[in-house]
């Protein structure tokens, strides 16, 4: 299959689309790291982590946009907005991992020992009676804070998140007749 030069920019927009969710994410992660909230904030870094969704509705929203205005001549139905939305998806679901994988590898290697001692300080306020059920508590803390598990929930959640923000998406900003600017109108 040859592809039309039209094509290919369109595809290395699309890919691009999702470098840069990749890096605005890790870019956001460090935010995090840098405001205390993988070490002396810990308590705020979930409602903080949270509120990094924008950085997939906008990057999904320009892309789609951009397919629709420059490629499609602002016309874009649901099926081409979503498949730019999924490569996009694709895209920044093989990249975030690689870059949650060098931030607690190289950047930050005491994220996890950090996360699972505030963890059994958590367990510890729930005066918890039996031995038994901290034991269990903390097992489960080790098992969630370790690298290998965070790359799968790095994938995992890049690829779930930006594929349901893709239809959503796609479905909020098709347009089925082309858009006429009025001087065009007027002219005719």
């Amino acid at each position: 299959m040859v592809l039309s030069q039209n094509n290919t920019f369109h595809m290395n927009s699309e890919i691009r689309s999702g470098i840069a969710i990749s890096v605005a994410g890790f870019l956001w992660l460090l935010l995090e790291f840098f405001l205390g909230l993988h070490s002396t904030r810990i308590d705020y870094q979930p409602f903080f982590t949270w509120m990094s969704i924008i950085i997939p509705i906008t990057g999904l929203y320009w892309a789609a946009k951009a397919k629709r205005d420059r490629f499609y001549k602002g016309k874009i139905n649901f099926i081409q907005s979503a498949k730019t939305g999924i490569i996009v998806t694709a895209v920044s679901s093989i990249i975030s991992p690689l870059l949650t994988w060098l931030y607690v590898s190289v950047i930050n290697p005491f994220y996890f020992s950090t996360m699972i001692s505030h963890r059994k300080q958590m367990i510890e306020e729930l005066n918890l009676s039996s031995l038994e059920e901290k034991s269990i508590k903390i097992n489960e803390a080790f098992q969630y804070f370790n690298t290998s598990n965070y790359i799968i929930q790095s994938f995992l959640t890049v690829l779930i998140i930006g594929l349901v923000l893709s239809l959503i998406i796609a479905a909020l900003i098709k347009k089925d007749k082309q858009v006429i600017p009025i001087e065009n109108k007027l002219a005719n």
